[in-house]
């Protein structure tokens, strides 16, 4: 993969944060200071462990998203307004905006990912900035630790080896797993559809700034095969699969753009493209 400079990247183009490993000594540090902060520590974790990828042998800290736009740094100051190019992205602290350089040694950054949206038309990096300024600009619109919280037990949910979908395959048999798996995302996106401001964390910004700006990404929400790096034991569960079949397979499905992604979900969109990387530069 191609190592970048800052000067490589474009508006709109898609972040991927791989974090540092984890750190059980971190852990308990932060416990024994602030229950939130800890687990809010552990909940960037808990997105790459439960949606570790096609290699969960060596799967990376994929935990977080952002997206490359341009607007003002003092939006938070009485000073005039300054227009730049900047990181943008929502954290505890709401939607924010952040320098590369800055971020590049920063603790959380092992490396930064870049991916650019494949089909681009002349007018793509004004409407998608529009979208950025459209949310950045907005003070208002708080960090949604319970939607990244449901995007930790959604990503559980994609892969067989899941102890949630373990659960309902055992019970109703893996196609209707399946389905149900499906309809689930499907009526969360919906209610997204409706609720954004409410629902805003790092990846389902970056996915609705592009199904705003009329460049939804084609997200794929498949179940896969390959175990999740967190193996938990379900033996214990002791159920009667209840349903073999339907009279009819035809089940009305729900048909909405998907934001409510996890930051893995986003780079494995076919809407995009690989670009290079920009790697920690802290000590």
């Amino acid at each position: 993969m191609k190592e970048l400079q800052e000067s490589d990247l474009k508006i709109g183009d898609i972040l991927i944060y791989e974090n540092q490993d984890f750190d059980i000594n971190d852990f308990l540090e932060l416990l024994s200071k602030s229950k939130e902060a800890a687990a809010f520590y552990l909940l960037v974790y808990l997105i790459p462990w439960f949606d570790p990828g096609d290699d969960p042998i060596h799967y990376k800290n994929i935990y977080h998203a952002a997206i490359w736009g341009n607007v003002n740094v003092n939006r938070d100051t009485k000073k005039p307004v300054e227009n730049l190019n900047r990181i943008v992205e929502a954290g505890p602290d709401g939607i924010v905006q952040e320098s590369m350089s800055e971020t590049l040694i920063g603790p959380g950054v092992k490396n930064i990912y870049v991916y650019r949206l494949k089909e681009q038309d002349a007018e793509f990096e004004q409407k998608i900035n529009a979208e950025i300024r459209s949310f950045y600009d907005d003070t208002d619109i708080p960090y949604s630790y319970e939607t990244a919280w449901l995007l930790a037990v959604i990503c559980s949910m994609r892969y067989s080896s899941g102890t949630l979908y373990k659960m309902l395959a055992s019970k109703f048999t893996p196609w209707i797993a399946d389905l149900m798996v499906e309809t689930i995302q499907k009526l969360i996106n919906e209610y997204n559809n409706n609720h954004q401001r409410k629902m805003v964390a790092c990846s389902t910004l970056v996915a609705m700034i592009y199904k705003n700006a009329n460049y939804a990404l084609e997200i794929d929400d498949a179940v896969r095969n390959e175990p999740m790096q967190i193996p938990f034991s379900t033996e214990e569960i002791n159920m009667e699969p209840i349903a073999t079949s339907l009279t009819d397979k035809n089940i009305p499905k729900v048909t909405t753009t998907e934001t409510v992604v996890t930051p893995r979900q986003l780079f494995e969109s076919v809407s995009v493209k690989e670009v290079g990387y920009l790697p920690y530069k802290g000590k």
